[in-house]
């Protein structure tokens, strides 16, 4: 009956200082609690299991009512309504009045804490004599710690769990080893090794330091020995608290350890725990996030021209008349082609920065006839087309050519065999072959072929193919190419083509400019990055910046990467926006050094490739300008710099909540995964009011269906929560037939429990 006065009266002092606060302002105080036993100067997390409730009050008094109530037994019923329960690390969220009170609980451990318009007030609790009582009823003759789920942020598997160690498992004599390492879930190979855990009873110490001839340092595991306890016959808790990076934070990975305690001679426990299970959770999973392109200024990287030698060839077909060394008057195509010819010469010897430098001509007959009077028709037409291409050019720059002997020749009956297999007349092409096998001498030739019955037909009416002038000239060019040029080079010039040939810097930059396919110009600017290579003032290979900038450009729009590209171009001990001068003493070369566009795209490169460490790095260079704001943003979040419950400064802690803030503010979905990520109920109920303004999707109903298991705490089966168990399954039932990839999510997802999953399989619901 007493208890039952005193509980009402704590409900009624409750109730009235609910009334009395209306007017009082609201907010929201955070803060960790942790266990700080008698005897030790370093508080700790509670050990895992025990539960760290607060109760808000909006006024004093009303809480020092509800604290004798709790102190006398008389508030028992208060422990099942708690406003708020710490999370494994201790830290909290609460809303309470400013000039209210919080009341921290651990079993039967109570403190009482004035707000008094704090915003963050942090509270040490002995909880060791209640602990102790609790863990002699369950001590366990073979410890063994109880897996949780590993949590991934960054490049960092975090880890916290906590082994029971029996009373008399140590002794004065004895050395503790606990060796953890982690191994992947898949390959099952071990990836690293964690610190090991050292501990030494007081008569082990003292024997050791005499064995390692009183220097201690000569014992390979002296520096993980911890220095805050001695083992003993005592029982206590063996923790692992850590954060490892691992090399792939896609995969599965699971924490075991090797434990040995030892006496002087021979082992007296020898185990391997799994600290941690093949689950993991991900915090950031569903984070969405896309960075603009970060290009550089080409006209600041336009290169100087450089003069070429070009050589240039080319094949005219005229028709002579027959017999004469004139042209046929009737063909049109002989006006069109040698006026093409004569437009090139002239535009070589007239253009600025140009110089005609050699010239060749070769005149080609056709074998009808006499070869001595073909050869000296050729000769006699190869002289007149010469005439006629070089009439047009002045004759002062025409005595400067370099003019080869122009040369004649008579085309051969094979090369009309050639022409007759080319129209797929084979057998008239043979017997031409059998002729000049059969007789050595052109005129005996000619008898021969001319004797065929289809020689008027067939072989006549190819011959004025054969009667052409070839041409071979070269320049040089002391101008810059104009952008058709350089364009013409790229797409026809077979050498260029085929790699025999390089381009200039200076070519590359406009052709930069005037390809545009994405395919083709990421090949573009592949090549202008191998052809472009230059060492600096140091030896090192760079490449050139513009080609090397547009190539990862290139990658990362079609959302790949390659973190070599930009890589020699940076500098982690420099600052970005440096400038290098080197003087030869004939002119001074000056090098950009970690330009912010380079940083921020391989920034980009880094987090596509999920290395969050080396990303981070680089976002710290950056400069804090709107331009690069939220990729810092996301770096820093995704390497797990958001939390600011963990920051080891005040500087810090503002620096991650601002994290926090414009990743939560960058998108609908993503304030609902930053709610989630900090695994507070406050944060949960933001999460889950948010997510109610979104479409529902598979991925909605899956982050709906993690903060139901969180809220009601579905991660062993019980009579109790078999209801909640099911209404879950038929959730995540939901989900899979909406998309069956989250079968395999929930299945390695570190906030869904094995349990909970086995139980799933079993169901009427499963899927499969």
């Amino acid at each position: 009956m007493k208890n039952f006065i005193i509980t009402s009266a704590v409900c009624i002092a409750m109730i009235l200082s609910s009334a009395s606060s209306m007017a009082q302002q609201i907010t929201i105080v955070s803060g960790k609690v942790l266990n700080l036993p008698e005897g030790e100067k370093k508080p700790r997390p509670f050990p895992m299991g025990e539960t760290v409730r607060i109760f808000a009050f909006n006024t004093v008094a009303s809480a020092r009512d509800a604290l004798k109530a709790l102190e006398t037994g008389g508030g028992g019923t208060l422990l099942f309504d708690a406003d708020a329960v710490a999370g494994a690390d201790g830290y909290y969220e609460i809303r309470v009045a400013e000039n209210g009170a919080l009341i921290f609980n651990v079993q039967m451990k109570n403190e009482l804490r004035e707000v008094n318009y704090k915003q963050e007030i942090n509270a040490n609790i002995d909880g060791g004599i209640a602990l102790e009582e609790v863990e002699v009823v369950a001590e366990n003759p073979n410890p063994q710690p109880r897996p949780v789920a590993g949590k991934i942020v960054g490049n960092k598997l975090i880890v916290n769990n906590s082994v029971a160690i029996p009373s008399n498992y140590g002794a004065p004599n004895r050395r503790l080893i606990m060796q953890p390492y982690i191994m992947d879930c898949t390959t099952e190979e071990i990836v690293s090794y964690m610190d090991p855990t050292v501990m030494d009873g007081p008569e082990y110490g003292l024997t050791q330091d005499r064995r390692m001839a009183y220097d201690i340092r000569n014992d390979k595991l002296a520096p993980y020995i911890n220095t805050r306890r001695q083992l003993d016959a005592t029982r206590f808790n063996l923790d692992i608290n850590d954060s490892v990076p691992v090399p792939d934070p896609r995969r599965i990975y699971s924490v075991l350890s090797k434990v040995i305690i030892a006496d002087y001679t021979h082992p007296t426990y020898e185990a391997e725990w799994k600290m941690t299970t093949c689950k993991i959770k991900r915090p950031l999973q569903f984070l969405e996030f896309s960075f603009p392109d970060f290009e550089l200024d080409p006209d600041k990287y336009k290169e100087t021209p450089r003069r070429e030698r070009r050589n240039t060839a080319g094949n005219i077909s005229l028709t002579f008349l027959v017999g004469k060394a004139e042209l046929d008057p009737a063909d049109s195509a002989n006006t069109v082609q040698m006026n093409k010819l004569q437009e090139d010469l002239m535009n070589i010897v007239n253009g600025e920065g140009t110089t005609l430098k050699e010239f060749k001509i070769t005149g080609v007959s056709s074998p009808e006839g006499r070869y001595a009077s073909n050869l000296a028709l050729a000769k006699q037409r190869t002289a007149f087309a010469l005439r006629k291409i070089t009439s047009v050019i002045p004759a002062a720059k025409w005595s400067r050519v370099y003019k080869h002997p122009t040369e004649t020749r008579v085309a051969t009956w094979n090369e009309v065999a050639d022409l007759l297999e080319r129209d797929s007349l084979t057998a008239e092409a043979r017997e031409i072959r059998e002729i000049t096998g059969k007789y050595k001498n052109p005129d005996a030739q000619f008898a021969a072929v001319s004797r065929l019955p289809y020689y008027s037909t067939i072989i006549k009416e190819r011959l004025p193919k054969l009667r052409t002038v070839q041409y071979e000239y070269k320049h040089e060019i002391f101008r810059e190419l104009n952008p058709d040029e350089i364009l013409d080079k790229y797409l026809h010039d077979p050498q260029y083509a085929d790699g025999k040939k390089s381009f200039t810097r200076y070519e590359y930059w406009h052709l930069f400019r005037m390809i545009k396919a994405p395919e083709e110009a990421e090949k573009l600017y592949r090549r202008a990055y191998r052809e472009t290579m230059a060492y600096d003032t140091k030896g090192k290979e760079k490449p050139w910046i513009l080609a090397a900038n547009n190539l990862a450009i290139a990658l990362l729009r079609r959302d790949t990467f390659d973190v070599e590209i930009l890589k020699p171009l940076i500098d982690l001990k420099r600052k970005v926006n440096m400038v290098d001068s080197f003087n030869d003493g004939i002119s001074i070369t000056k090098t950009e050094v970690n330009p912010e566009t380079i940083v921020a795209n391989q920034l980009a490169m880094y987090i596509r490739a999920y290395n969050f460490e080396e990303a981070s790095i680089l976002a710290d260079k950056l400069p804090d300008t709107e331009r690069f704001q939220m990729i810092k943003a996301f770096a820093n979040c995704l390497g797990g710099y958001y939390d600011y419950r963990g920051a080891a400064t005040v500087k810090e802690g503002e620096e991650r909540k601002k994290v926090f803030k414009l990743v939560k503010e960058s998108s609908p979905l993503n304030n609902i995964v930053m709610c989630m990520a900090m695994e507070t109920d406050n944060y949960n109920k933001e999460a889950q009011k948010a997510l109610e303004e979104l479409p529902e999707t598979a991925m909605t109903k899956y982050m709906k269906l993690v903060i139901y298991i969180r809220e009601k705490k579905l991660y062993e089966w019980s009579y109790d929560n078999a209801l909640d168990f099911d209404e879950a399954c038929k959730k995540l039932e939901e989900i899979v037939k909406l998309d069956e990839k989250y079968y395999k999510i929930a299945v390695n997802d570190g906030e869904i429990s094995k349990e909970f999953m086995e139980y799933y399989d079993q169901g009427d619901w499963k899927l499969y």
